[in-house]
């Protein structure tokens, strides 16, 4: 009885702190507004060669890192030599095309990505380098 007493006094004690904690972090850290501007349709995610994964793709052959300073240093040191190189790893043209286009409407779409700028720009680069 008494164990059962102390186990509900206890179950009583943290659910409500759990409450009061949950109530102050609402207060604390306002929703936040979304940076995603609703009148701009995401695009279909472009092709990857053998349908490999966004991962694989992008930072495995392409190189582009991850985040905004992984996409700005390969921006500014992609070569025409890796260039050739992404040729034969089946990547095409058009998928850069494609993935420039991706990146660039990114852009405009959610300006809380800070990613898709060096992205659109990489990819534009190495089409010019193509």
């Amino acid at each position: 009885m008494l164990k059962s007493l102390f186990l509900s006094s206890l179950l009583f004690v943290t659910s409500s702190a759990s409450f009061a904690a949950l109530s102050i972090s609402e207060k604390i850290r306002p929703t936040v507004k979304s940076q995603i501007n609703p009148d701009i349709q995401r695009l279909e995610i472009p092709p990857t060669p053998h349908n490999m994964k966004l991962p694989e793709f992008g930072q495995g052959i392409i190189g582009w890192g991850t985040g905004p300073n992984g996409a700005e240093t390969r921006l500014y040191n992609i070569t025409k030599t890796d260039v050739e190189k992404l040729k034969t790893q089946d990547v095409t043209l058009e998928m850069i095309q494609a993935w420039e286009k991706f990146y660039e409407n990114e852009t405009y779409r959610n300006a809380g990505n800070p990613t898709a700028p060096f992205r659109a720009q990489l990819m534009k680069k190495i089409a010019g380098l193509w």
